[in-house]
């Protein structure tokens, strides 16, 4: 009898359910700058930072020694980090443009299945957060799922 007066569940579409994610991944990747500044200057600043950390490596690789080698490899971790950065704060910036949400919505609708367990996995993210190794891997494993699946937005 109560049940009647209940309120319908908000049905949540693909495009509020990418644009959440994206939100929530980008705030994760800005957790260590602070919140006083805005959003997409902080998003710049990250940018900015692998680019320094890529530079500095860059200059100091040399494959005579292991030391060298290693900056090799942390070249190519921050190259990787970087790219994958700009294209999630490129993808958010889509989504913060009200008008596209109808196309971006029917686009998506193509991978419906893989956003909304990536969209499960990110509401009850708290199971993941018991050690920091833990959260990161989260965190990259929600990245790379969700970069493979909204692919085809270009």
């Amino acid at each position: 009898m109560f049940g009647i007066f209940k309120e319908p569940a908000k049905i949540i579409d693909t495009y509020e359910q990418v644009h959440s994610i994206l939100k929530s991944l980008l705030t994760y990747e800005l957790r260590e700058l602070p919140n006083r500044y805005e959003f997409w200057y902080r998003v710049a600043i990250r940018q900015e930072e692998f680019r320094t950390l890529q530079a500095e490596h860059r200059a100091k690789i040399s494959m005579t020694s292991a030391v060298g080698r290693f900056h090799q490899t942390q070249y190519e971790v921050m190259s990787q980090k970087l790219a994958k950065f700009e294209r999630l704060s490129d993808i958010y910036k889509l989504f913060c443009i009200e008008e596209e949400r109808e196309l971006l919505n029917h686009r998506l609708s193509f991978h419906q299945e893989t956003i909304a367990a990536i969209y499960d996995h990110v509401q009850h993210k708290e199971l993941y957060m018991y050690s920091d190794s833990v959260q990161q891997q989260f965190w990259e494993a929600i990245r790379d799922d969700l970069l493979h699946a909204i692919a085809h937005l270009d």
